[in-house]
């Protein structure tokens, strides 16, 4: 359509408040999905087309003046790209309620009317994509002036500055909630510069509104202490994310702080419209927010969105807290590797046992549940007795230390190349870690289990797993006549969740200060005393997240077949050093009759599977540490690179320790010895934010 085309349909309007006007403009110069990059030219086009036709455009300029003053956008401004007050899951249902019934706006805002021009989801793409110099031109064309030149009645000036003071005051409701003063109390003090900012809006918009010499621009001391008093609120949000060990975190805490965050954010570029910035471009503010409105508005009803904002931070605590369980599971010097080596055989010992118990339950031929129940059991408490023993089960380890992976990734902020180094550092002292626990989790699971099913047969002459369940249990590790490599990676998927489970527990434990309420229960210190309760609260505060992710993974694994015979579907588990184990069952009761075929495909199976745990779990932290640090990681093709290029030329580290001479001479261990030596509460933990006045 053409410019004058447009402005004839615009002049048959009956209601000159209508957004058509608009809509049809920006249809002029929205580009095709998929071309953001042809929007500029479009827009260059119009801009030509507006020019050569000086009459139709003083006519759409009336048009528009009369469409701006037809509604008011505070309502828009204060709470586009704002969370609500509702709480995150009741947020993330109107957005789904959304999809089906649109939502309703005030006939006075301008939301609505903001909608229909932005239409298309995509929009922001677009919008984004056109320099600040080509809306400049286009605004200029229509006679408009930036905000802070408007005179002092003009009744956008009042919308701004009204919309300038709702979201001071939500600000300041804000940081005196329940949960913030509770982990900060020095808020509730008269000087919190939550309470502070507020008051110098007030005066700051009261004196701007009703001196006629007031200083609009940005030397102006008054504004430049509501920025102060902005910058000190932010601190005290970005203080309680930083003090994770201390504080813990909570989906509730984390959609406020982002609240909190959001709310300060357009503060700030409210306030930027009522002054005039030194060196700033022309329209620069009002541009900058027109792009936040509009990506806002385009994903208001994205759930993507939401989980981005408000789960980032809760995964970025719970892969932290899930490194306090973790940080001992990666073998960095020759003694740690040993020391591995020992815990593995340990964990191999006790599994040994449990592969006897599952076969005992197996042949109770309980109902569906109470199988389910027994071998959940047995893997639940075999965990937990591996982690009081101070043992380690194989393949537990990537899950559990996505944090070191994220606190690699942090260094992305520093030269890439940097940030791969790091990286592929921890990938190859965790691979080195895993190897080690493997061996010793095998090389002792599969001899415990033989001997134990060898002696109950010398002492009661029957086998522990009959003929026809031995034979089972060598077919369930075929690597491709069965789907030992698939139900491999289901509990590949099971030991990655229970490391968040551990993290999550570990977090939850700070956060509702468990440990704490336990030493103070009065009933519990009456009947074992205070020192007992002391000590069995500091041991949960170590304890509690590895005591229940290995409970939960023992369910997981423990009910999977159940769930899949009850659902028809093929669905079980295999980990590494339970099919080591059950070989050894196997072996002790038809060893004779199993030929050299099966036995090597059969280890051959344990192979695979113990790679299948190690990958979808390790895939899987990985992922949750780029997810928790919203890092852009797309280097992965340099790591893989990074990677192989050492296992051509380090292949031994991959699996032994390197020689002592050999760790002095990379300095590319800074990183990860830096974090060796850091304490596990760091320095900023007990910092503190105190509000002050220029």
């Amino acid at each position: 359509m053409t410019f004058p085309k447009l402005v004839e349909k615009v002049n048959k309007l009956e209601n000159l408040g209508s957004s058509l006007g608009l809509v049809w403009l920006i249809d002029r110069i929205r580009p095709p999905k998929g071309k953001p990059e042809l929007a500029e030219e479009n827009l260059a086009n119009l801009i030509l087309e507006i020019r050569n036709y000086p009459d139709q455009k003083d006519r759409f300029k009336a048009y528009l003046r009369k469409f701006i003053a037809s509604r008011q956008f505070v309502q828009l401004v204060t709470d586009s790209g704002i969370q609500t007050g509702k709480g995150f899951f009741t947020e993330a249902f109107d957005r789904i309620n959304s999809w089906f019934l649109p939502r309703l706006y005030g006939e006075t805002d301008h939301t609505e009317t903001f909608n229909e021009i932005f239409h298309q989801s995509w929009d922001y793409k677009w919008v984004r994509s056109i320099a600040r110099e080509g809306w400049a031109t286009l605004f200029r064309e229509f006679d408009l002036v930036e905000l802070e030149q408007l005179e002092l009645d003009s009744r956008l000036t009042t919308h701004l500055l009204n919309s300038i003071l709702v979201v001071s005051q939500r600000v300041a409701a804000m940081g005196l909630e329940p949960e913030i003063l509770a982990k900060l109390p020095e808020l509730e003090e008269f000087d919190s510069p939550f309470v502070v900012q507020n008051k110098e809006i007030f005066d700051y918009l009261d004196a701007y509104q009703t001196d006629v010499h007031f200083d609009r621009t940005s030397k102006n001391a008054d504004y430049k202490q509501i920025l102060v008093m902005l910058s000190q609120c932010a601190d005290y949000v970005n203080l309680i994310r930083k003090n994770k060990r201390r504080f813990g975190a909570d989906i509730s805490l984390t959609y406020l702080l982002n609240r909190i965050n959001q709310n300060i954010n357009r503060l700030r570029t409210l306030m930027k419209l009522a002054v005039q910035v030194d060196d700033a471009a022309e329209f620069e503010s009002e541009i900058e927010l027109l792009k936040a409105l509009v990506y806002s508005e385009n994903k208001k009803n994205s759930l993507q969105d939401h989980f981005d904002t408000n789960v980032r931070l809760l995964a970025f605590q719970v892969t932290e807290h899930a490194g306090r369980t973790g940080e001992h599971y990666i073998a960095n010097t020759a003694s740690d590797w040993f020391k591995m080596l020992f815990k593995a055989m340990g964990g191999g010992l006790i599994v040994g046992f449990l592969s006897i118990f599952k076969v005992f339950i197996y042949y109770m031929k309980a109902s569906p549940f109470g199988e389910a129940f027994l071998y959940s059991m047995n893997y639940s408490l075999g965990f937990i007795g591996i982690h009081v023993s101070h043992s380690t089960l194989a393949t537990k380890q990537p899950a559990m230390t996505a944090s070191k992976l994220a606190a690699a990734l942090d260094e992305v902020t520093k030269p890439k190349d940097k940030a791969i180094e790091n990286l592929a550092e921890v990938i190859l002292r965790l691979s080195r870690s895993q190897f080690i626990a493997f061996v010793g989790n095998v090389v002792v699971a599969f001899p415990v289990a033989f001997m134990i099913a060898y002696g109950y047969y010398w002492y009661t002459g029957e086998d522990v797993a009959g003929p026809d369940k031995a034979m089972t249990l060598i077919n369930e590790l075929h690597p491709f006549d069965s789907y030992a490599i698939f139900h491999a990676g289901i509990a590949g998927v099971f030991l990655f969740l229970s490391g968040l489970i551990s993290g999550y527990y570990d977090n939850k434990s700070v956060y509702n200060k468990i440990p704490q309420r336990i030493q103070q229960h009065k009933f519990l210190v009456k009947i074992f005393g205070k020192t007992r309760m002391v000590r069995f609260g500091n041991y949960i505060d170590q304890n509690l997240g590895s005591l229940m992710g290995n409970f939960f993974l023992g369910i997981f694994l423990g009910s999977t077949g159940t769930i899949g015979y009850i659902l028809g579907l093929p669905l079980d588990i295999r980990h590494i050093t339970f099919s080591s184990g059950n070989f050894g069952l196997a072996v002790a009761s038809i060893g004779d009759r199993l030929n050299d075929y099966q036995v090597f495909m059969s280890i051959l199976g344990i192979f695979f599977i113990g790679l299948m745990n190690f990958l979808v779990s390790f895939s899987l932290a990985i992922f949750v540490a780029i997810k928790s640090r919203g890092v852009n990681f797309k280097e992965t093709r340099k790591l893989i690179r990074t990677i192989f290029v050492w296992f051509l030329y380090r292949p031994s580290e991959f699996f032994f320790p390197p020689r002592p001479s050999k760790l002095k001479k990379k300095p590319e261990n800074e990183f990860l010895e830096n974090e060796e030596k850091s304490p596990p509460h760091s320095s900023d933990e007990n910092e503190k934010v105190r509000p002050t006045k220029d």
